[in-house]
């Protein structure tokens, strides 16, 4: 009998150590360690398909153009689209590090809802598909999907991916590993107060905007060729090479594309623009590096982003090679700078009357 009980301290132990670990989750107390504001945007975006929803069903509504995407299409500009396409409103589904994962988990909330906005964007990038990048990332998975999801598609994530998951998911003090310094600044007379207003302007704004952030036009533009230099080198080591495209993440876009084209709503894939430093290499560089005659990040990807589009009935959008784009402002080199989001905007619904034109009206 004794030697049983023995066995029951490790489970007790675990047990404590869960119960203590939702103690620092109690009456905001994460406000004095939290580092980041990013889980506002995935709550909003849950929050906001029940808003589509209810737009959608009104009678006297307008248009309705929906993108899915990540930090490269955040700050678009809703009083420029009122001004210019004032038959239309944007709902941005955007959220930092957005992958397709994440798209198909609201995607999936439109296909049991039938929601079905006039026209649909994905924003897709190499890097977000890349396998073997040198920095791996986990916002998305971590912050974004719920373990039902994560269990539906179980299959397409890596087994170490699903372990981190149930690790951070149980225990949110290995999540967001509190770190003495923040605590410290936060004790500071009005440190935490004015982290909980940020957070409460935060959400404000994305209500406010339908998803969107809003970002001063001139905000942290590069304006030196020495330090875009240096960025590109940077996201190319820990974002590009060595590159392998990755199946699950074409799972998860396929996946997308197929609800889209089965609900009759028009959609596109679009690659975003980055700057000519990391086009340049995108383009030319060698990316795979155990193969003599190995292929560019452009030569293992856009094919594969053009025939998904084609299989699905929707288009692929390349603002890197194919576009004459105006504007090439940047605040690092893959993230283009709020200053060009009116032509960004234009460039859009440019694509979408070509396709209201060449279909009949729904």
């Amino acid at each position: 009998m004794k030697d049983r009980r023995i066995l029951l301290f490790p489970v007790i132990v675990f047990l404590a150590a869960f119960l203590l670990d939702k103690l620092f989750f109690v009456g905001d107390l994460e406000h004095y360690f939290l580092t980041t504001a990013s889980f506002k945007n995935y709550e909003h975006k849950v929050e906001m398909v029940d808003e589509l929803d209810a737009y959608l069903k009104k009678k006297d509504r307008k248009k309705v153009l929906v993108i899915f995407g990540n930090s490269r299409t955040m700050p678009f500009n809703n009083e420029y689209i009122a001004s210019e396409y004032s038959d239309w409103v944007l709902f941005n589904f955007s959220v930092p590090g957005g992958t397709a994962d994440y798209y198909l988990y609201i995607l999936e909330k439109f296909r049991s809802r039938d929601i079905r906005p006039d026209h649909v964007f994905l924003a897709v990038t190499p890097q977000g598909m890349n396998e073997t990048a040198r920095v791996s990332l986990d916002e998305v998975m971590i912050t974004g999907l719920p373990a039902g999801f994560v269990a539906r598609h179980a299959s397409h994530y890596a087994l170490n991916d699903l372990s981190n998951y149930i690790a951070k998911k149980s225990f949110l003090v290995y999540q967001y590993r509190p770190k003495m310094w923040v605590i410290q600044d936060r004790l500071e007379e009005g440190h935490v107060e004015r982290f909980r207003h940020f957070l409460g302007l935060l959400e404000d704004a994305l209500r406010k905007e339908r998803g969107s952030v809003p970002v001063k036009a001139e905000e942290g533009v590069v304006d030196s060729d020495e330090r875009m230099e240096t960025y590109a080198r940077s996201i190319w080591k820990d974002f590009f090479v060595p590159f392998t495209l990755s199946d699950d993440q074409l799972y998860f876009t396929r996946q997308c594309l197929e609800i889209l084209n089965k609900m009759d709503v028009p959609s596109d894939m679009v690659w975003v623009r980055v700057s000519e430093n990391l086009r340049s290499r995108i383009d030319s560089e060698p990316a795979e590096l155990v193969k003599l005659d190995a292929r560019t990040v452009r030569e293992i990807w856009e094919p594969e982003m053009r025939n998904l589009a084609s299989a699905e009935n929707a288009g692929f959008l390349d603002m890197n090679f194919e576009s004459d784009f105006p504007c090439d402002q940047f605040t690092d080199a893959s993230h283009l700078s709020a200053a060009c989001f009116d032509e960004f905007t234009d460039y859009l619904m440019a694509r979408v009357k070509e396709v209201r034109t060449s279909a009949p009206e729904r």
